[in-house]
């Protein structure tokens, strides 16, 4: 006890007199990592040598400095920890009351250890950073295997629901995508497609960012998911490539090849990635309960799907050269299809009034879903000086989409035979920026920048009936639409740090939106302009060199995606009706976030109102007997979210990852319907990782989710959990093996939901399952030569900007 006293006083002693002593010194320094990146935001602490009392504690600035001022002379030990990497000791001196520099510090990833030219390390699964948390995809071996939607879904409150097209982060809306800074501007159906075909080894990590800065798109109303793919640093030729073999209902095959070559001043790279894919005997069933004219209602669909195959082939290669140190020019060019096709899928109808069967109905459903994009991006930076940049970008997408099916009626007393829909889509999408950044000694740093983006499509969709072998069309359901969508943007950012303890961030984006429709069949035609501003507010507190606050607000939209603009029928059943509405508004959304942090200890609290949700209607048509679904603006959306994420060391080889979620939202809706709609729910979601780190380079994992029932606009859903395992094993040669079992449970896929409105005498239920157990092997390997050498100087301001697949 007395020696404990002593050393508490000594403490108390030395910080009373330090403000006091004029023999004071300055210890400044650089930390970086083992590619020579610098490393933000990294603790720096010194302490006494002779106790380990804490004299001083700072954070690095964004250029991974430090400086610590008023230090006197003494022995001391500095210590600089950063989430992912082996902490830093090192005995410092000062001897004289001046300025003494350490360097540059060098961090190396948790479990580091060299072996004769080999590196065995590892980041940790989870970052989190100011504004955004990181998933280490390339960190885990286990990855390998799965496609880049299948590591989305194992994502922190990330929720994929591939049968409707939707991608959404803590189901606060759609989200934004982007893949190495590029705007995906292609519908999102496609956009899954595309990320079916991007393979887990070629992903470097993916970044959640909750509140976007003044620089991203404003079309984000739950935030940015940010796919970084691995960028190739060696020199002369060299690739990977990987081959997965998998048995799930049905046979799985996938693989793909990357190539770079690399010298002083050019970089070619390519990339090749294929998949094919049995699916699983997936069901989707439609249930409704209704009232009319005193009778009660039943009616059931249930659709089976036999072995629905589905192919894609990518490749894209691309350019980058170094005109000289400060000009740099590159090029990407980017070919995919994909198709989903199947035959003879069974749906069977049956209906009832007052519990008497009242009909019957047999189809079979053909389904052919080809699809094509063409993408070519043009790119020029240039660095102005030491510390400013200017970086443009010119991009078009060209994509063709065609959606055909076919239901042919078994009932041979009724008079239509088959049904035909069929949708083609042309897309010419053209994007155009200009980003400048400014950064000084003092960690000021200043963004400025211009975007267009030019949006012209085409669709023309026709449904056909076939009477007595002659074919005629459905007028009531044909369309032929052109519309344009022109966004014209410009922002200014200003970050600024006013002290060891705050920073802040100030951002303005002004956006002016134009929506245009030609109903060249009809008279729908439809305008709708827009010039709106999108302010983002963020400052963030130090408590100590472990502890910080942040909090931040800002405004955002929602466009309404191609799915819900252009025209289309979902052919089910002839009683179920699924079309798009070409009058749908973007709506917006205002955000507040607090975030509290301690070490790798995550708290976050945010409100959010969105006003004008997009989101899908869902009804009966009482006299005609036709249950409906079409994507309205509801009046509004409330949110409430609490998230909490930590990490535990269960032991030298066991770590797990906790990620959970509490939810309130409630949604109202007057203004569509005959009668109102209100309806709140709490959803709690609990993401548990396990990562085991076994001898002899063997990794393994197991995850998990659970997700009560949430709702989704006039919907209450409920998507069952899942659980994943895997185990790698990566060799001397850098080639490593996995063996993976996706979906244990098979319950991953199975989906629920509901709408009921009991003043209306409306009940209309679902259960869709798309579940699958699935085992993969997974073999990768590298080739060519695998010397690293040190990668050009690129790091600016607008690195990301820089990144490359």
């Amino acid at each position: 006890m007395h020696r404990y006293l002593i050393k508490y006083l000594k403490g108390i002693t030395l910080l009373l007199w330090l403000p006091l002593s004029s023999q004071q010194a300055i210890i400044t320094g650089q930390v970086i990592d083992a590619q020579d990146e610098v490393m933000a935001f990294a603790h720096v602490l010194l302490l006494q040598h002779h106790d380990s009392v804490m004299i001083k504690g700072v954070t690095t600035d964004t250029k991974g400095r430090f400086k610590m001022e008023g230090i006197p002379i003494g022995n001391y030990v500095l210590n600089i920890s950063l989430l992912g990497y082996e902490p830093y000791f090192r005995p410092v001196s000062i001897n004289d009351p001046k300025e003494l520099s350490m360097g540059t510090i060098q961090l190396t990833t948790m479990d580091q250890q060299l072996q004769g030219v080999q590196v065995v390390g590892q980041k940790a699964m989870y970052q989190q950073k100011s504004d955004r948390l990181i998933l280490n995809v390339g960190a885990q071996p286990t990855f390998s295997g799965n496609n880049a939607l299948q590591v989305l879904q194992k994502a922190p409150g990330v929720i994929v629901q591939e049968n409707s097209n939707s991608i959404s982060v803590n189901n606060k809306g759609e989200v934004l995508i982007m893949i190495n800074d590029r705007v995906s501007r292609i519908p999102k159906a496609n956009l899954i497609q595309q990320l079916k075909g991007m393979r887990a080894e070629n992903i470097d990590r993916i970044e959640l960012i909750h509140q976007p800065g003044a620089k991203y798109d404003s079309d984000n109303a739950s935030g940015i998911i940010h796919i970084v793919m691995k960028e190739n640093n060696t020199y002369g030729l060299n690739g990977n490539a990987s081959l997965t073999v998998g048995m799930g209902q049905r046979e799985k095959l996938n693989g793909s090849t990357d190539l770079n070559y690399r010298n002083n001043r050019i970089n070619i790279y390519g990339n090749v990635t294929g998949f094919h894919n049995r699916m699983p005997k997936a069901t989707v069933n439609h249930y409704r309960n209704y009232e009319y004219q005193g009778d009660n209602y039943y009616y059931e669909n249930k659709l089976r799907f036999e072995n629905p195959a589905n192919n894609s082939l990518g490749i894209t290669v691309g350019a980058d050269f170094e005109i000289d140190k400060n000009n740099i020019v590159g090029g990407l060019f980017g070919y995919s299809r994909n198709n989903l096709r199947g035959h003879n899928f069974s749906s069977i109808s049956k209906g009832t009034v007052n519990a008497v069967p009242y009909t019957e109905s047999q189809f079979l459903l053909d389904i052919n879903n080809p699809n094509r994009n063409t993408f070519i991006n043009l790119n020029y930076f240039r660095k102005i000086g030491a510390d400013s940049s200017l970086n443009i970008d010119v991009d078009r997408v060209i994509l063709g989409v065609q959606n055909s099916s076919d239901l042919n009626n078994l009932n041979p007393e009724e008079s239509i035979e088959k049904t035909s829909a069929n949708r083609e889509s042309h897309f010419k999408i053209s994007t155009v920026k200009a980003d400048f950044e400014w950064k000084n000694e003092a960690g000021h740093k200043l963004e400025t920048g211009l975007k267009g983006t030019f949006n012209n499509s085409n669709t023309e969709s026709l449904i056909e009936n076939r009477v007595a072998d002659i074919s005629e069309d459905d007028e009531a359901f044909s369309t032929n639409d052109d519309i344009a969508e022109k966004v014209l943007a410009a922002y200014a950012s200003f970050y600024k740090k006013w002290s060891g303890k705050w920073e802040s961030n100030l951002g303005l984006r002004l956006e002016h939106y134009n929506y245009e429709l030609d109903d060249t069949s009809g008279e729908n035609d439809f305008s709708v302009t827009y010039n709106n501003l999108f302010p983002v507010v963020r400052t963030s507190y130090a408590i100590d060199s472990t502890k910080s606050l942040t909090l931040s607000m800002n405004r955002r939209i929602e466009r309404p995606s191609f799915f819900h603009l252009a025209g289309f029928y979902f052919l089910i059943d002839p009683s179920l009706f699924v079309s798009s509405n070409t009058r749908i508004r973007p709506s917006f959304t205002n955000a507040a976030r607090l975030a509290y942090n301690h070490n790798s200890l995550l708290i976050a609290f945010e409100i959010n109102r969105a006003n004008g949700t997009i989101a899908f209607y869902n009804t009966v048509d009482k006299e005609r007997g036709l249950q409906t679904s079409m994507p309205i603006n509801f009046d509004r959306m409330d949110g409430y979210l609490l998230n909490i994420s930590f990490p535990i060391k269960i032991s030298k080889i066991w770590k797990m990852n906790w990620n959970l979620d509490g939810a309130y939202k409630k949604v109202k809706d007057v203004s569509n319907r005959p009668s109102p709609f209100e309806k709140g729910i709490f959803t709690v979601t609990a993401q548990l990782t396990n990562i085991f780190e076994l001898n002899n380079s063997w990794t393994a994992n197991i995850d998990g989710r659970y997700m009560s029932p949430h709702i989704d606009g006039d919907q209450v859903q409920y998507i069952h959990h899942y659980i994943n395992f895997g185990i790698s094993k990566k060799f001397k040669n850098e080639s490593s093996i996995t063996l993976s079992v996706q979906d244990i449970t098979a319950t991953g896929g199975v989906d629920e939901w509901e709408y009921d409105q009991p003043e209306l005498g409306i009940n209309t239920y679902g259960k869709n399952n798309f579940s699958e157990r699935v085992f993969q092997l997974t073999y990768s390997f590298p080739f060519g030569n695998q010397k690293v050498k040190e990668k050009r100087n690129r790091k600016t301001g607008s690195q990301e900007e820089r990144d490359r697949m």
